[in-house]
């Protein structure tokens, strides 16, 4: 039996990865801000767990591409909106839920659309 990979999986997977390096960067340079040296150290040890080369699930962009588009999400993560913003994925049957606070640099990975919902009740409305 063979299967067919949608390619829109692997970019959905390369975003996904894309917006955990942006939230982490945020995390970073909030950590640098007070000078956390343990929590830098714990930041940089989750960066190269989750670092695009680390992954060989990922598409065949090149080095540069990637990189470009890392810095374009840190970007827009640093200098964008304060609107919440929430992403949904997909991988055939399974599906997550990813939602970032750029007031707070909070983040959340929800299995379900409900937890995602309580969560932005508690974390996010009213604001």
């Amino acid at each position: 039996m063979t299967s067919t990979i949608n390619p829109n999986v692997s970019q959905t997977f390369a975003k996904h990865q894309d917006n955990m390096m942006a939230a982490l960067a945020r995390r970073i340079e909030a950590a640098q801000a007070v000078n956390d040296l343990q929590l830098m150290k714990l930041l940089e040890q989750e960066r190269q767990q989750i670092a695009p080369t680390a992954a060989p699930h990922r598409d065949r962009r090149s080095l540069s591409s990637r990189l470009k588009a890392f810095k374009q999400r840190v970007a827009e993560v640093l200098f964008g909106g304060t609107e919440l913003q929430v992403y949904q994925y997909e991988q055939g049957s399974d599906q997550w839920w990813y939602a970032f606070d750029p007031q707070t640099g909070e983040c959340v990975y929800a299995d379900s659309e409900a937890e995602l919902r309580l969560w932005i009740e508690q974390n996010y409305q009213g604001r």
